[in-house]
């Protein structure tokens, strides 16, 4: 008798609680039914608590009750009744660890690939290439002189590079002088050969693509020159040398 009233209790226990999480879901349905009328009323919470910044996207998040929202590539997410914001990697670990947030940044860094390919570039490397890789260059940068020295080993592996400038301090520091000079000169490419050289590039002024480029390398989420993007939308900060880029590629001489 002790054994089926405790059965009976624990059914009703059981049963009361599974009618209150069926209420709070019915709860949480009605209030935030509505996909487009969250986002335009999170997107005001957004605004009202980070007036400087506008995300570019609003998105259902991966996670039930959680939307994400997109600054360039930089994600936050933010709970549904606007409350919660978190900043940082989420992971799936049902999915093998699967770092949620480093997918959402590279389909983001993916939705710029077309603006990127339709930048004018300073193009190296493989005539016939395999592959073509962005980098976003600074003149001055070490590494960046590094790997423009070994040009000729990036073309053997059936590499091409297009570069766009990316002055490290910003837009009218030297660099970013030294990059219009480049740009402006009858020859770019030996210009940019000469300079990274350390050789002086006579000054130049004249309409060009180097403020825009620069705008592009920051909402990819460049922080640092060089930086290597893939076609794919993959971004590789620093230096690789052309054979661990073509391993990376699946290139073979």
């Amino acid at each position: 008798m002790t054994d089926k009233l405790l059965h009976i209790k624990t059914s009703i226990s059981m049963f009361q609680h599974l009618f209150i999480v069926l209420i709070l879901t019915a709860l949480s349905c009605s209030t935030f039914a509505d996909p487009a009328s969250d986002i335009e009323r999170l997107r005001a919470k957004l605004l009202e608590g980070f007036p400087a910044y506008s995300p570019d996207s609003i998105t259902a998040a991966p996670m039930a009750g959680w939307y994400q929202a997109l600054y360039g590539t930089q994600v936050i997410y933010i709970s549904v009744d606007g409350r919660y914001l978190i900043q940082g990697v989420v992971m799936d670990i049902n999915d093998g660890k699967r770092n949620l947030t480093a997918l959402a940044t590279k389909q983001a860094r993916q939705s710029y690939m077309q603006e990127v390919k339709a930048q004018t570039a300073l193009r190296f490397g493989a005539k016939n290439p395999q592959h073509t890789v962005t980098i976003f260059t600074d003149i001055d940068c070490t590494y960046c002189r590094k790997l423009h020295s070994q040009v000729d080993s990036y073309a053997s592996y059936g590499i091409a590079i297009n570069y766009l400038m990316f002055p490290r301090k910003g837009m009218g520091s030297e660099g970013y002088k030294k990059a219009v000079s480049v740009w402006c000169s009858a020859d770019r490419e030996k210009a940019l050969t000469e300079a990274k050289l350390g050789k002086d590039v006579e000054a130049k002024d004249c309409p060009n693509p180097i403020a825009d480029h620069y705008a592009l390398g920051q909402k990819v989420g460049v922080s640092g020159t060089p930086a290597i993007l893939l076609e794919d939308g993959t971004l590789i900060p620093g230096f690789v040398p052309a054979a661990e880029l073509a391993k990376q590629l699946g290139t073979t001489r």
